[in-house]
């Protein structure tokens, strides 16, 4: 396992393209047998082992027999780390609430260092506890602590067994959910009432220890933190307790197996020019630790790979201060040079240090989680791009290995591909704001334009609308002036459409493009993305950014949101059709079509579809699962659970949906005739 090191590095000069006026593709790899080493570009990784097998990315395999708490780097000694390497992920390790401590809290990691002979004595007069926590789960099943060899200089006394901790509860979390509850609400003070502050999951409590070498075994478990309490010696009889004493050489942690998840990020890896960026393919084999690793043809194991973009070299903006207090953008290596917040205390100045944050500008967010080879990101273009690798499994002895991955690799298309897109009878927005009532489909002007420095770019032929809902084309125009055109031809899609375009958009000719549709919004707000292509070279594609085309459009984006007063609700009405049918088998009006929309839904709503009797029984149920917001539909032939026809008469159409902000049922009544 690595260490795991946050810090910005760009790596230059992996991929040249030769001169060429097509976007002629290319492949950038990584890993196997013929590709960069992880190593190389490796910036962060959090128990991942780069080195288990020659060119391959893989889960660290935890030894019953080595401590691992010398492997996790680098230790941050507090429970708010302020460091500005810190980063989640980076091990930590506090003392009680980590404030205002008469101890230096960077003694506390002289005990995870590996080395018996550096070690923290304490004499306490309240409760002592320690919190590790490790930075991600992993599988333990064995927690040692022990104190040092020797003999106390402050009491003269030798450490065993005078130091050994007599009285301690250990416990866990899995997760960081909770863990500062209990300090907070008990003031991280002794109140009498039992040692504060335990976590969820209790592993151990002992009240008469008297080994030298502290042992805490436990079923092997999942487990991100750990809380030794060292519980006072006694108390006074006024309910004080009395003083402890403990020393630490190492506490120690065990286990077997492989995380749950494991995480790689590269470096800020320069490409060497302005490219697109296509598929991403890998290869993940699949193992199974018993004995000797074998190979499975299946398993729970998973790995997913997620990309980001940019056209600087870091995605990160830097601000000092100006000679007001307000903010100023310098460069990395001028912030760098500036005092540190940590030195400064109140003061905002000239010279100092200001925040960073997250340049949305020059860089894409993350692309969704790919879950599969072969699938293409849709990313922005750029010179540079990042990589997050993340393997996943639900078994201790269980894990995917990453063998080798690739990205295409294409020049640009043209310099620069820029969209707008405003309602068709409000050309001008106010505010530049595209809202439309939720759940009605309205028609749509989209404006692209092209822009080409020079001749070395191919151009397009083709393109790709993608709607936040089912999109229907109505027109195109070309040119400078724009006239009206006929399509070579038009392939509808689930949420929008490819459209190939009877002539070419280059450096010698058109650079401008104008699209009716009519789309709808079933969401707070929606992009009309796109992207563009050559017929001949469908998997190289440019995307179109939000941006000014015309004076004539206001927007300047390509995103639209629903108007304040529609669509409060996350059901909307239930549709079923005439309300009757015939299910006699003769081909006519023998199916009942229920239709609902779900509006406002981020993460998917679960629905449930079903017939009801008018005394209140369930006569046909569909669960449907989770459903994104949008249109949806479902058919009854009008047979019950039990595939049987039902009796004719009158029914209840019911749909009920499940989100975080809670249940909605929308209910029709519906006649079967025969």
């Amino acid at each position: 396992m690595k260490r795991a090191i946050w810090a910005y590095t760009t790596l230059v000069g992996l991929l040249v393209f030769g001169d060429r006026a097509t976007a002629q593709e290319d492949w950038w790899r990584l890993g196997g047998a013929d590709g960069i080493p992880w190593a190389d570009v490796g910036d962060f990784s959090l128990m991942m082992d780069d080195s288990a097998q020659p060119g391959a990315l893989q889960p660290f395999e935890l030894q019953p027999d080595e401590n691992l708490l010398p492997l996790l780097q680098p230790w941050h000694p507090w429970r708010f780390p302020v460091e500005r390497e810190f980063r989640p992920g980076h091990p930590r390790l506090w003392t009680d609430i980590n404030h205002n401590s008469i101890y230096k809290s960077t003694e506390t990691t002289l005990f995870i260092d590996g080395d018996p002979g550096t070690y923290v004595e304490r004499r306490d007069l309240q409760t002592i506890f320690y919190t590790i926590d490790m930075g991600a789960q992993v599988p333990i099943d064995r927690f040692v602590f022990y104190p040092p060899e020797g003999v106390s200089p402050e009491s003269d006394e030798p450490f065993t067994p005078n130091y050994v901790l007599k009285s301690y509860s250990l416990s866990a979390n899995a997760t960081e959910t909770g863990i500062m509850q209990d300090e907070l609400q008990r003031g991280f003070v002794w109140r009498g009432d039992g040692p504060c502050c335990s976590l969820e999951v209790p592993l151990a409590f002992e009240e008469r220890n008297g080994d030298a070498i502290t042992e805490v075994e436990f079923p092997l478990q999942n487990l991100r933190f750990l809380r030794l309490i060292a519980i006072p010696d006694g108390f006074t009889l006024f309910g004080d307790p009395i003083v402890t004493r403990s020393a630490f050489a190492e506490m120690e942690v065990y286990g077997r197996g492989f995380a749950p998840v494991a995480t790689w990020e590269s470096q800020i890896i320069d490409m060497g020019r302005a490219v697109n960026f296509g598929q991403v393919v890998f290869a993940v084999s699949k193992w199974r630790r018993d004995g000797e690793q074998v190979s499975m043809a299946d398993g729970p194991v998973r790995a997913q790979v997620e990309i980001r973009t940019g056209r600087d070299d870091t995605p990160t903006r830097y601000f000092g201060y100006d000679d007001l207090g307000g903010h100023v953008e310098v460069t990395k290596r001028k912030w760098n040079r500036l005092t540190p917040k940590e030195a400064r205390g109140s003061t905002i100045a000239v010279g100092f240090r200001g925040p960073m944050a997250e340049d949305l500008d020059n860089w894409s967010f993350w692309s969704l989680p790919l879950t599969e080879s072969g699938q293409h990101p849709r990313l922005p273009w750029g010179q540079y791009m990042q990589l997050r690798v993340q393997l996943e499994t639900d078994a201790f002895f269980d894990f995917a290995r990453l063998d080798s991955l690739r990205i295409a690799i294409a020049p640009l298309l043209a310099d620069r591909i820029v969209g707008e897109v405003v309602l068709a009878d409000e050309l001008q927005p106010q505010g530049g704001r595209v809202q439309v009532p939720a759940g009605v489909t309205r028609p749509f002007v989209y404006d692209i334009g092209v822009e080409f420095s020079g001749a070395d770019r191919s151009g397009f032929d083709a393109l790709r609308i993608a709607a936040p809902a089912r999109a229907e084309f109505s027109w195109v125009e070309m040119g400078d002036p724009l006239e009206r055109v006929e399509p070579d031809s038009v392939v509808h899609e689930d949420l929008g459409f490819v459209m190939y375009l009877p002539r070419r958009l280059d450096p010698a000719g058109d650079r401008r493009l104008r699209i009716g549709l009519e789309s709808a919004l079933y969401g707070e707000a929606g992009e009309f993305g796109g992207e563009v292509f050559d017929r001949g070279e469908s998997n190289q594609l440019q995307r179109i950014e939000g941006g000014d085309v015309s004076e004539e459009l206001g927007s300047d984006q390509l995103l639209v949101v629903a108007s304040e007063s529609s669509a409060q609700g996350v059901l909307g009405e239930l549709e079923v059709g005439s309300g009757a049918f015939t299910p006699q088998g003769d081909g006519v009006n023998d199916h009942l079509s229920i239709r609902y929309t779900l509006f406002r839904v981020r993460a998917g709503s679960s629905v449930q579809v079903g017939v009801y009797a008018l005394d209140g029984r369930r006569v046909w149920s569909a669960p449907m699962g989770v459903q994104r917001a949008g249109r949806h539909e479902i058919r009854w032939d009008g047979r019950d659970d039990a595939g049987q026809s039902v009796a004719p008469g009158i029914y209840l159409a019911r749909v009920e949906a499940e989100t975080d902000k809670g249940r909605e049922v929308r209910m029709l009544p519906v006649a079967l005739v025969y």
